[in-house]
């Protein structure tokens, strides 16, 4: 007699071999989804780059002062009493690391030169220095990595 015409047999051998697969199948793709939702969602926090940094209190900021934000890579420039630019340190032209040199930035690769407020003084570099998004929260200013415009293109 067939296990399929007896009703108090339970499961054939196909069958459990068929919910076995689907079983697997199914930790499968929710193993895949999950995966791909954690790769997909930002994963910043405050103080890492492409989030937001507390660069200080805006009075000890002074008027054409320059502060290096190394875990940020930017320079916080104060313009003026109410402006600050938040350069980006990465140079235009290949991406190397600017530094601080006496007229504003240069670029250690290729010469590129930067004047104090990010704008481009000589090549090969094709635009202004990249700056983020700042703004002043209870006395302090804040600078959003996450925010990045790019800076203006020029030909020197």
């Amino acid at each position: 007699m067939s296990s399929q015409t007896t009703g108090d047999q339970g499961l054939s051998r196909r069958e459990f071999v068929w919910y076995a697969w689907l079983s697997a199948i199914a930790l499968f793709m929710a193993g895949s989804g999950g995966a791909t939702l954690a790769y997909a969602l930002p994963r910043v926090r405050e103080g890492e780059f492409g989030g937001k940094f507390i660069v200080g209190p805006v009075e000890d900021l002074h008027v054409g002062s320059v502060t290096h934000v190394r875990e940020g890579k930017l320079f916080l420039v104060r313009l003026d009493r109410d402006r600050f630019k938040a350069l980006y340190q990465v140079c235009t032209h290949l991406g190397c690391l600017v530094r601080q040199i006496d007229e504003g930035y240069g670029c250690p690769c290729h010469g590129s030169r930067f004047a104090k407020d990010g704008t481009l003084l000589r090549s090969p570099a094709p635009r202004d220095l990249d700056f983020f998004a700042w703004e002043v929260v209870d006395g302090s200013v804040v600078v959003d990595t996450g925010d990045l415009t790019r800076g203006q293109r020029r030909s020197v």
